[in-house]
């Protein structure tokens, strides 16, 4: 059989145009379904998707260029690279107008100044480990975080709860049943009565009621469950379940019944909920759970999933 010089030109040619052009050129006719097979077959464009290594206090120090400042109840210690001196200066006014308002609620304090980092996850300095706002009560010290997805005073007023309770936290955070609970709760109850902010964790501007009505239909967790739990195994849902009890129960019963039930010093029990709040547990969520539809009512369906898709991208960072 002899094969046509010309055809084989013509193969030639289109070859090399396919190769110019950067890959195969496809026919018309298969244009719709190669592309989208290729579409599916497309890796995420990430450049990695292994979760970040965290980073000890002590290293994080060691890695950041800080400067300082003091007001009567703080020691800052700033990244001066992230942070301007006057943003520095506006933290450390609101951390001052924080504790007052919180001493208002609470009458605890902390003895002397307290130490407060300031810092940025994108620092170039701590090449991408992870880092996250927390309370130090070994070191004494609050550890205050900006990042792409959430503003440095994101969890202030929750942290600085903890701290100017910090000898109740002492005495009975890990030790006593069903007490970190009750902290956890109590403290995100502050952080929403008394944010200047509209953008705080756990609930980033939408409706309590209308996200633990979410969560209740995506986990159907019993707060019973949760409040036994070993603090350090409580995930970010279940966090934001119990701050939202917590309001219910200020917006039922009065913040001030809230406030004395969080200076309690045994374990928590259905025996102490029945003493502040007249019901056990399960009781009182019981009626929670009756309520909560009625926070819906003012959205029409469209706003609801607005609301929730919002919270969800926000908070989504705390899930890891």
């Amino acid at each position: 059989m002899q094969i046509s010089t010309h055809n084989d030109k013509v193969v030639l040619n289109t070859n090399r145009m396919d190769s110019s052009a950067g890959g195969t050129l496809l026919q018309s006719s298969l244009n719709g379904e190669t592309a989208s097979s290729h579409a599916d077959e497309r890796p995420s464009r990430v450049i990695t998707t292994k979760p970040q290594v965290p980073i000890s206090d002590h290293e994080l120090r060691a890695r950041l260029q800080l400067s300082h400042k003091a007001s009567s109840h703080f020691q800052l210690a700033y990244d001066r690279v992230a942070f301007a001196d006057k943003q520095a200066a506006n933290l450390l006014e609101t951390l001052e107008i924080t504790y007052s308002l919180i001493f208002h609620f609470t009458h605890e304090s902390f003895t002397d100044r307290f130490q407060v980092y300031a810092l940025d996850q994108r620092a170039v300095s701590l090449l991408g480990r992870s880092v996250r706002p927390h309370f130090n009560l070994e070191e004494r010290a609050i550890y205050l975080v900006e990042s792409s997805s959430q503003h440095v005073h994101s969890e202030l007023i929750k942290l600085l709860t903890h701290a100017m309770r910090i000898v109740r936290y002492a005495r009975h955070y890990d030790q006593t049943p069903g007490w970190a609970m009750l902290e956890e709760g109590f403290s995100i109850f502050l952080s929403e009565r008394l944010s200047m902010q509209p953008d705080v964790f756990p609930f980033y501007g939408a409706g309590t009621d209308v996200i633990a009505h979410h969560l209740y239909h995506s986990h159907r967790q019993k707060l019973e469950e949760v409040w036994n739990l070993h603090p350090h195994s409580l995930d970010v849902d279940k966090l934001v379940l119990v701050g939202a009890f917590m309001l219910y129960l200020g917006d039922t019963f009065s913040d001030d019944r809230v406030v004395t039930f969080s200076k309690s010093d045994y374990a928590i029990t259905n025996d102490t909920f029945h003493s502040f709040f007249g019901g056990s547990l399960d009781d009182l969520e019981a009626s929670w759970i009756q309520h909560l539809p009625t926070a819906l009512i003012s959205l029409t369906e469209v706003e609801q999933e607005a609301t929730i898709l919002r919270w969800d991208r926000a908070i989504e960072s705390k899930r890891h």
